[in-house]
């Protein structure tokens, strides 16, 4: 949805409304926005305290969900849509409580958690089949290189056997590690476990 500039006159004339009538439209709007809505319980009911129990819920329902879906394992294609609606969850997350620590934490276990389960099912399909998981999984690596390196170096050290591990299912499956190669994943670098100075 397109945003709209408020004129000058306009702000002044919702400034003189009655408070009665301010809480109603603004009632209203957020009803019509669940990312504010959502960010309002944080901060207001919970007082922006409850980012850690947040995300272990949502990692708890990430294992939870993948591990089931052991049973309905058809192809890449429809894991890698799976991956995307947790991503979904995990941005959800993030903007509500602005738990970088949390995005970089979820986004490896959503990855090391499915690759553990379903690495060596992608590695016998033709690569033109995982072609499209096999680059959703290697530019998620790259991103998480990329928020590894904005977070404080004390909590980058919690991520070293996430990077191994990422590092290592990559490696096993020979179509994904030339996408890795193809799209310049520092594998070596994931691999050792450790985020340069």
């Amino acid at each position: 949805m397109a945003r709209v500039k408020l004129t000058d006159d306009l702000k002044k004339a919702i400034s003189g409304l009655s408070h009665k009538e301010k809480d109603k439209l603004l009632f209203r709007l957020i009803a019509k926005e669940p990312t504010l809505a959502e960010q309002l319980v944080f901060k207001l009911l919970e007082d922006g305290t409850s980012a850690e129990d947040r995300r272990n819920d949502l990692a708890k329902e990430i294992e939870e969900f993948l591990h089931a879906y052991q049973k309905y394992y058809y192809s890449p294609g429809y894991l890698l849509l799976d991956l995307r609606s947790i991503s979904g969850k995990i941005t959800q997350h993030v903007k509500t409580t602005k738990d970088k620590y949390g995005e970089v934490f979820l986004n490896f276990l959503m990855l090391n958690k499915a690759l553990a389960l379903f690495g060596d099912k992608i590695a016998k399909v033709r690569p033109n089949r995982s072609r499209t998981l096999n680059k959703y999984v290697v530019n998620r690596a790259i991103k998480l290189l990329g928020l590894l390196r904005k977070i404080h170096e004390d909590y980058q050290l919690d991520f070293s056997d996430n990077m191994i591990a990422l590092g290592q299912h990559i490696q096993r499956i020979d179509a994904m590690k030339r996408m890795a190669d193809e799209f310049e994943l520092d594998l070596e670098l994931l691999l050792s476990g450790e985020i340069e100075a």
